[in-house]
């Protein structure tokens, strides 16, 4: 008895774990990616509302899940540390914000349910 319920036990966790992780999609990843690029620079430059904007996308698109935002960060903290690295220039802000709109614009799309 103790013995099924353990296998039993193992089974919902092995279940719950894969509908946890769900497997996002390279497309999904890449717009998460993009927009914690786009989020150093504004980090960088002093784009502090723009910052903000793709975050507030982010809480809104993304499901709750410490992958999603961890990948969020690790992509911060390289564009943050590539921009120094590289003694980047800050772009022109219109510039920017167009960027930062067609990137919410793909992270919207890529975590829309069919």
């Amino acid at each position: 008895m103790v013995n099924k319920f353990i296998k039993l036990f193992v089974t919902i966790i092995m279940i719950s774990s894969a509908f946890q992780v769900g497997a996002a999609t390279e497309e999904q990843l890449n717009s998460i990616k993009r927009i914690g690029q786009l989020n150093g620079v504004a980090l960088q430059c002093k784009f502090f509302q723009e910052a903000r904007r793709m975050k507030l996308a982010l809480v809104a698109a993304l499901p709750k899940r410490r992958q999603l935002g961890q990948t969020f960060d690790d992509s911060t903290n390289e564009s943050f540390l590539e921009f120094i690295k590289n003694k980047s220039e800050c772009p022109e802000k219109q510039q920017f914000i167009l960027k930062v709109d067609a990137a919410v614009a793909d992270l919207n799309k890529a975590f829309t349910l069919p």
